[in-house]
């Protein structure tokens, strides 16, 4: 989970070398995949900036990457959203909504807090001691499932209270190294929701957090869009458009995954994913 607005370089200028396509490619993969699978997307390009030197240039290539795995969450659940509203399931709805509240009424106190620790050395071993906490959570996530399916339990549909508190963990999730998908479906789980309703109220709530996130920076998009025009950046169109197709195609691909290892009550291959990863990290720095 990315913060809202926040552009890790504000636009193009033309000292900064051409990315190759490769490199964009490559950006699009790992935000696709770890925009939705529980493995902590913030961190992994944190990490990739830190280890590899990838790093997004400017606001256009971030907000390109956001609209693509917003398309791929809209694909994915098109048929669910268009019954959500032509049946008018405003009590649904208002569940999103009240979550969507609950996570900005929590993120915008310690945005600036946040953006600070993510451009200090500090933000490293940060995140490799909490992609050992997103583990510990797909763990617990993961005996649900079993316990639930061991005692035949029943279905029970999320109530305000249990959305407010996936809103919670959602904004949690502004901390570098928490899953936004692994807390928002994990605390769905806990709270006693199926395994593709807690998946399906996760994956919707990511879309007015993405579509926020890409409001806010249409400011940045304009300016830097201004400048390439002018010659005063260097906007590789190409680029843009091979990570933006890898990105969506991608982030499909990990909803079905997801979902697929759901069904399977198989998160302990995520959460064994995360302490490796968060050991490295922390071993590496």
């Amino acid at each position: 989970m990315q913060l809202p607005g926040r552009s890790i370089q504000a636009g193009f200028s033309a000292t900064i070398p051409r990315v190759e396509i490769l490199e964009y490619a490559l950006l699009g993969l790992l935000q696709g995949l770890t925009e939705f699978l529980p493995v902590s997307s913030k961190s992994h390009l944190l990490l990739a900036q830190h280890w590899l030197g990838l790093n997004p240039r400017g606001v256009v290539t971030e907000i390109s990457l956001h609209v693509a795995t917003l398309l791929s969450v809209l694909l994915v659940y098109r048929g669910e959203l268009l019954r959500i509203f032509r049946e008018r399931d405003w009590a649904y709805i208002g569940r999103l909504a009240l979550a969507t509240c609950v996570t900005v009424a929590l993120i915008l106190p310690l945005k600036d807090r946040i953006e600070a620790l993510a451009d200090s050395p500090a933000v490293i071993p940060w995140t490799g001691g909490l992609l050992l906490v997103t583990a510990l959570w797909l763990i617990l996530a993961d005996l649900r499932i079993r316990r639930s399916k061991a005692a035949a339990t029943p279905r029970r549909p999320l109530s305000w209270l249990g959305a407010a508190l996936v809103g919670l963990a959602q904004g949690i999730a502004i901390l570098p190294g928490i899953s936004r998908s692994g807390s928002t479906i994990g605390a769905g789980l806990q709270l006693g929701e199926d395994r593709e309703n807690a998946a399906r109220f996760s994956f919707l709530l990511s879309v007015p957090v993405i579509l926020g996130a890409a409001v806010l920076s249409l400011g940045d998009f304009k300016d830097a869009l201004a400048a390439g025009a002018n010659g005063g950046g260097d906007l590789n169109l190409a680029g843009l458009a091979v990570a933006f197709v890898v990105a969506l195609l991608s982030g499909v691909g990990a909803i079905y995954l997801v979902l697929w290892m759901l069904r399977r009550a198989s998160l302990l291959w995520f959460a064994g994913y995360c302490v490796l990863l968060g050991c490295v990290t922390l071993i590496l720095r």
